[in-house]
């Protein structure tokens, strides 16, 4: 293909219209009426949104647990139950060797 001058010209003038139309507001594009992006979340996961936050605004410490178990601690009324313990460990390393 052979690429003339006139050609060339042709195709300036072209991109030149279209560059002039563009910028002098014939086309939609110079209109504004483009509208902000939205997100719109499904019904559960809305539900998990508010069930997160709650879970967030609990605090981290159970205050009223430390307060009972500090009070038996202190008054020598604390008896740890070492079958209990032994149990607790013995299920724990079965069920974490089960995965």
């Amino acid at each position: 293909m052979i690429i003339s001058g006139n050609k060339i010209q042709s195709v300036l003038k072209i991109y030149a219209e279209q560059n002039n139309a563009g910028k002098s507001g014939n086309t939609d594009k110079g209109k504004n009426t483009q509208q902000p992006d939205q997100v719109i979340l499904s019904p559960g996961v809305q539900e998990f949104g508010h069930m997160f936050q709650r879970i967030i605004a609990m605090p981290d410490v159970r205050q009223e647990k430390v307060n009972e178990f500090s009070a038996k601690i202190e008054a020598g009324n604390y008896q740890v139950n070492s079958k209990d313990i032994a149990e607790k460990i013995i299920g724990r390393t079965l069920s974490d060797n089960l995965r």
